[in-house]
């Protein structure tokens, strides 16, 4: 039997989308926008790859963002990208679901360990700093590139995959 995949949580605004509300007066519309949820939303140009290799081998990828859920699942439903009600932790599930919810995972976030939201985030699923991967920040006005991210994730990838294969079996 193949060893088990660990799970991954992505963070969505300014992870995979930027998102501003769009009602912003005297704005030009941001490059390769869309309207969704009253809000103009610009995709991360990775983030298709970014999901691909992240679900590689029936990996469960879960969003975890402290949007409203309304809002996280209507920008995965129409920018196609793959979360369900079932795949989606919103703001209030990060603040009241059960600690330590899943110790052995990764979180990708654009923020580091030592904010505030990460640090929910952190707590929530019982995981240190090490297994929050930072990606770089995807908002105006430079949009900047998550290439190299990509680069490295197969190897994060196994790397947290092998940890979780040599972890005690009580920590599983």
């Amino acid at each position: 039997m193949p060893p088990k995949k660990q799970p991954l949580f992505i963070d969505l605004d300014e992870t995979l989308i930027y998102a501003r509300e769009a009602t912003a007066p005297a704005e030009p519309p941001l490059r390769n926008s869309q309207f969704a949820a009253g809000h103009e939303i610009v995709v991360r140009p990775e983030a298709p790859e970014l999901l691909r290799l992240c679900r590689a081998g029936g990996r469960q990828v879960f969003l975890f963002t402290r949007a409203f859920f309304g809002f996280a699942l209507t920008a995965s439903q129409t920018f196609a990208l793959g979360f369900d009600e079932r795949t989606i932790f919103s703001i209030a599930m990060i603040l009241n679901c059960r600690r330590g919810l899943c110790p052995g995972a990764a979180l990708i976030d654009n923020r580091p360990p030592h904010t505030e939201s990460t640090q929910d985030k952190m707590e929530a699923l019982g995981i240190p700093p090490e297994q929050v991967w930072v990606i770089p920040s995807f908002e105006p006005p430079h949009f900047p590139s998550a290439r190299l991210f990509l680069l490295g994730l197969p190897h994060r990838l196994a790397r947290l995959d092998r940890a979780a294969q040599t972890r005690p079996a009580r920590n599983r």
